[in-house]
């Protein structure tokens, strides 16, 4: 199938000969430049927005990792305090066990001395007054050496209570590197999919670019071509003016002959897709089948134009043109 498209206007002297057969190809083409230009901004304004949430999430990285640092220099730090505080405990006891012993060892004197008659005491082979000496000297140091031993414990006792509160600090200390390692995870995956989002804005937005630079162009063509095609008729009817004036094409509307034989699938002043009016009708035709002007006149331009196909202009005289694209 194909489809042959005729626009047939009436162009005022002032307006470029284009003007009427390509208008609705015109407002098209400058709606498609609006919307294009308001998704640019958009992504620019998307890609602009993930900038900033990427370097906001490089900052809390930099202060996630100054945070993990610390954290880790404090749990050495507990460490040693641990390797101390285990040697201390250890010493400590050693101590105590020492002073157990020596008062264990008076205990038992005291208790052999106590367990003996009078009598065995007088035929001990020191003398009596030896013998009340060791006695008195047993009972002096007996009590020193259960206060020194007391204080010993209390020092086990410090040194065990600081060793657990170490401990605890310790364990609250890898839960808190747990926590921030666990951060900086959930950070850097973040990073990873704000990274991949800017991409897809940027690249979005070159896409916009380089769409409305075609239109651009485009826009720009038909209005070369509407001043060119103008001009030339200028220039022509000044050198050589017709000979013969070409019929009233007025009289003629709506008695003209379709271009050719095919299926009517647009009418003039119905809707577009793009919301806009048509400016002609829509033929659907068989591969290859004839088109015919649909009235006497002039041809004004005929070749491929961008955005129309094989493009042909008849200009009929009273400033009428009739324009035939999809050839």
């Amino acid at each position: 199938m194909k489809t042959l498209v005729l626009m047939v206007g009436l162009l005022f002297l002032a307006t470029p000969v284009l003007a009427a057969a390509s208008k609705t190809d015109l407002q098209r083409v400058e709606k498609q430049l609006s919307e294009g230009r308001a998704q640019r901004d958009a992504l620019k304004k998307k890609a602009r927005s993930y900038s900033a949430q990427l370097q906001d999430l490089k900052s809390e990285m930099v202060e996630a990792g100054a945070a993990i640092h610390n954290t880790e220099a404090d749990a050495m730090a507990l460490e040693d305090r641990l390797a101390e505080l285990s040697l201390a405990e250890a010493k400590t006891t050693d101590r105590l066990q020492a002073r157990r012993g020596q008062f264990g060892q008076v205990l038992m004197a005291l208790q052999r001395m106590a367990s003996n008659p009078p009598e065995a005491m007088i035929a001990a082979p020191q003398s009596p007054i030896q013998t009340l000496r060791s006695t008195m000297l047993l009972g002096a140091v007996a009590p020193q050496i259960e206060r020194r031993a007391a204080q010993l414990r209390i020092d086990l006792n410090s040194v065990a209570e600081a060793r657990a509160r170490t401990v605890a600090k310790r364990q609250q200390l890898a839960l808190a590197l747990s926590g921030l390692a666990e951060d900086r995870r959930y950070l850097t995956k973040l990073m990873g999919e704000k990274n991949r989002l800017k991409k897809q804005a940027d690249a979005g937005s070159r896409r916009a670019e380089k769409r409305i630079a075609d239109l651009v162009g485009k826009a720009r063509s038909l209005r070369d071509l509407m001043a060119r095609l103008e001009a030339d008729r200028k220039a022509q009817a000044k050198k050589n003016p017709p000979k013969k004036a070409l019929p009233a094409f007025n009289k003629s509307r709506g008695k003209m002959p379709f271009p050719a034989i095919g299926r009517l699938v647009g009418l003039y002043g119905q809707a577009t897709e793009t919301g806009l009016t048509r400016k002609g009708i829509t033929i659907e035709t068989r591969p290859g089948a004839q088109v015919v002007a649909p009235y006497e006149g002039v041809v004004m331009f005929a070749g491929a134009f961008k955005g129309y196909g094989q493009l042909l202009i008849i200009g009929h005289g009273g400033g009428y043109h009739s324009l035939l694209a999809g050839l």
